[in-house]
């Protein structure tokens, strides 16, 4: 593991505290879950991707067990042990099943304490460490991780390329970024996607998030080498939505220096 001493950080509940708790977008965000139903029983969050019947967010969940699985097939082509840095990890689903099968080194990070401690409670494997930690604070290592994902959260990042180069940073030479069930949005739609953002927040008692939560356009990625390894705009994607089931409409990036 990177990290051998961890006697030196604080820890509590099992996560490693690096950076001072952000209460101000920690507690809004918790509401947004909250009324969103989107905090989830220990019992849900060891079952996920594979969402229960019982799951109010059923639908989205078989969506993106399909994307889960892409990246899970691109993993099974790694042959040595990788430091993986799961970003935005959440209740830490993605890293578990990962785990499950994959003997690599995770490192799940997020600012949502109570996720985390939840996380921290039901995947307890050594080669999994859970850390509270502003990634633009935090004191990671130059030249460390092989691979780190951000799933489902580029949305509370304000700076795309900031945050990639925070994140190549800390990664390999040859280090991947792999951006996944994130919207991605053309100039002229950005404008009426913060609209909804804010009816939809609005609607939930809590506009105040519209504040916390960004929309990204793909032309933010020009500085740095990318490509889609899953894109829902290409024509045989649309067919395959049409004719057989639906599939994530966000894309898989990969981002390279």
């Amino acid at each position: 593991m990177i990290i051998e001493d961890v006697s030196k950080q604080k820890i509590i509940n099992g996560v490693i505290h690096l950076t001072e708790p952000d209460k101000s977008f920690e507690n809004l965000y918790l509401q947004i879950l909250k009324r969103e139903k989107r905090l989830y029983s220990d019992e849900e969050v060891r079952l996920l991707p594979y969402a229960s019947e019982k799951n109010p967010h059923k639908d989205e969940w078989e969506l993106r067990t399909k994307s889960f699985l892409r990246f899970k097939n691109y993993l099974a082509r790694k042959e040595s042990t990788l430091n993986i840095l799961d970003l935005g990890c959440g209740n830490g689903w993605l890293t578990a099943q990962l785990a499950k099968e994959y003997n690599h080194n995770y490192f799940c990070v997020d600012t949502n304490l109570v996720e985390l401690e939840q996380a921290a409670r039901l995947f307890t494997k050594d080669n999994i460490r859970f850390f509270y930690a502003d990634i633009s604070k935090a004191s990671f290592p130059t030249n460390t991780f092989h691979i780190i994902i951000i799933n489902s959260c580029l949305q509370y990042f304000p700076e795309v390329e900031t945050l990639l180069k925070e994140c190549f940073t800390i990664s390999k030479s040859y280090g991947e970024v792999h951006i996944i069930d994130t919207p991605f949005y053309k100039a002229n739609e950005i404008m009426q996607a913060r609209n909804y953002s804010l009816k939809h927040f609005t609607s939930l008692g809590l506009p105040d998030m519209t504040k916390k939560y960004y929309h990204h356009s793909i032309k933010e990625l020009k500085y740095f080498r990318y490509r889609f390894l899953y894109n829902p705009a290409l024509l045989k994607h649309k067919i395959y939505n049409f004719i057989f089931e639906k599939d994530s409409p966000y894309p898989w990036v990969i981002v390279t220096r």
